[in-house]
């Protein structure tokens, strides 16, 4: 029996959930749709811990995912994508799901999404800046997400798919505390 990664299950199912919504020409909905999954489940543990116990009676899942289905009004198709992950016994996998539906959605859309460490929040005028350096740079829109670490003390941390640039003035000073203590600065 071959043996699966959970990253590599989350991927499949949100490969067929994304194609699913592409097939019906519906992929802006559902991606709003697994926006909202993603904060009910970061914010309502206690439903969607149930829903992951082993029950064997499927009627009492069922009834719990149509709830969530009419509550926050979902596409047939999402529906119908989280029973399935649910019948399957995944749903301990539903943040990585949903992760990678987002990431499959901004890979279709030709949308970079880029963290940006910051010591400090950028104003409008420095947002819009780096923007447009790195939508020329990269050659694609992108979604930038901020982080401030007061830690960085000063600069910038960028990182985006397997890339990371640090310009922070913390990496600068340790650079200089290793080439002043005679080791190999690269």
């Amino acid at each position: 029996m071959q043996k699966y990664s959970k990253y590599k299950i989350a991927a499949n199912y949100a490969y067929a959930w994304f194609n699913a919504a592409k097939d019906k020409k519906i992929e802006e909905k559902v991606f709003d749709e697994v926006q909202l999954l993603k904060a009910s489940y970061a914010h309502d543990k206690e439903t969607w811990n149930i829903l992951a116990a082993p029950i064997d009676d499927e009627h009492i899942k069922q009834s719990i995912i149509e709830s969530i289905a009419k509550k926050i009004k979902l596409s047939e198709v999402s529906a119908d994508a989280l029973l399935v992950v649910v019948q399957n016994r995944r749903i301990t996998l539903l943040a990585l799901i949903l992760n990678e539906f987002v990431k499959l959605y901004y890979q279709d859309k030709g949308i970079v999404e880029v963290t940006i460490e910051t010591a400090v929040e950028l104003s409008d005028a420095q947002d819009k800046k780096l923007r447009n350096v790195l939508e020329d740079k990269l050659n694609t829109k992108v979604l930038l997400k901020y982080l401030v670490n007061p830690e960085v003390l000063g600069g910038l941390k960028v990182s985006f798919d397997s890339f990371l640039i640090d310009d922070t003035l913390q990496t600068k000073l340790k650079r200089m505390k290793l080439l002043l203590s005679g080791g190999d600065v690269k």
